[in-house]
């Protein structure tokens, strides 16, 4: 019987493996507080970003869940492209990772907010890093 090899356990496919587990959390977590935002705008507002809802930010709620659903989906759409070697994946990734660094900096700049510092930048700039590793195994 011949044994089937497959390039799973190389080292040829670890930035790839690495980079898709990062974007699926973030993915995961992006759903999760999308779907709150949605659901139970008020509950979420509160314990999550400590604002009190007013119903005059309604229409903010539904347009920050949709934004983390729609990031949601490129999340999911440059994982799928990277594990098909499709290079569009990586390019999704870059431009994943500039726009969270971005919004993080922006936040921090606008609001004086470190979490967003700390939290959306640092993880853009690893999202960066990371399909920066995978687009190098993607060219051998």
């Amino acid at each position: 019987m011949e044994k089937k090899v497959t390039n799973f356990g190389s080292k040829k496919r670890t930035w790839i493996l690495v980079f898709s587990v990062f974007l699926g959390i973030q993915a995961a977590v992006e759903l999760g507080i999308g779907v709150a935002l949605l659901t139970s705008l008020t509950a979420t507002l509160k314990a999550g970003f400590g604002i009190t809802f007013i119903p005059e930010i309604e229409i903010l709620g539904v347009a920050l869940g949709m934004y983390l659903l729609l990031l949601t989906l490129l999340m999911v759409l440059s994982i799928i492209w990277i594990l098909n070697r499709n290079k569009a994946g990586v390019t999704l990734g870059i431009i994943i990772g500039a726009f969270l660094s971005i919004f993080g900096v922006l936040t921090f700049l606008k609001f004086g907010d470190l979490q967003a510092l700390l939290g959306d930048s640092i993880r853009g700039v690893i999202t960066i890093l990371l399909a920066f590793m995978a687009a190098k195994e993607l060219k051998k």
